[in-house]
């Protein structure tokens, strides 16, 4: 049974199979979770199983790393206070908040293949987004060529925090949406609209004025796709 398995072993037998529970429980982000246990198979890092041995406190660490032994220790038949509920103990601006952490990628050099590898490497922080509840992730944006100069609601400025759901199916796309897309390169935020060319998608910046013109861009070059879901903006004084 390799570590993977064990996990899903502790989320079928102590959650009842709830994936969200559990990640809630531990601390990871749900698509932490179903990246190590779903069809992607990522080995969980070594954050991942620290906050899995911490925050179950009657799991067998070795047997959770190594597979030896039973999954409870010894003179244990269950896990204590284990709740499904967010932790009440993390403040936002000195109030108690309702929200989880969830990944932060703060730059594009930590994507070297996907959003989801490079959350499961455990490189990336994890912060509170107060009054956005279904995102999986946020991004850091960088520079202006998303600055809507037509539409200050809708901009999205250098050093702004991105909120995205993952858009698993690249085949339905939402055109006239804004995407984060990561690529060999690192990744991009932009509205996507249908290519001339087959095989391609045209990206669009917001900010034409200042020199930004759309481009083709091949759906081979993109290893992953997000959907922007809403923008915090960072105004530092």
């Amino acid at each position: 049974m390799s570590i993977n398995q064990r996990i899903q072993e502790i989320i079928d037998k102590l959650f009842s199979g709830n994936k969200r529970a559990f990640s809630i429980a531990v601390g990871i982000a749900a698509t932490v979770t179903e990246n190590i246990v779903g069809t992607r198979g990522t080995n969980p890092s070594f954050e991942v199983t620290s906050k899995i041995a911490s925050a179950i406190e009657n799991i067998n660490t070795e047997w959770l790393l190594t597979g030896k032994g039973s999954m409870l220790k010894t003179g244990t038949s269950q896990v204590n206070d284990i709740t499904a509920t967010v932790s009440e103990d993390k403040p936002y601006y000195g109030l108690k908040s309702n929200h989880t952490e969830k990944p932060f990628i703060e730059s594009a050099s930590l994507i070297k293949e996907s959003f989801s590898q490079a959350i499961s490497t455990g490189n990336c922080k994890a912060i509170i987004i107060p009054f956005i509840d279904d995102y999986d992730f946020s991004l850091r944006n960088h520079g202006d060529s998303m600055v809507n100069r037509s539409d200050l609601k809708k901009s999205i400025h250098d050093q702004d925090i991105v909120a995205c759901r993952f858009w698993e199916n690249g085949s339905h796309i939402r055109w006239g949406e804004v995407y984060a897309l990561a690529t060999k390169q690192g990744y991009i935020i932009k509205k996507v609209v249908p290519s001339d060319t087959k095989g391609k998608i045209t990206c669009i910046s917001f900010n034409e004025e200042k020199g930004y013109t759309a481009y083709d861009l091949s759906l081979s070059e993109i290893s992953d796709w997000a959907i922007v879901v809403g923008v915090v903006s960072v105004n530092v004084w």
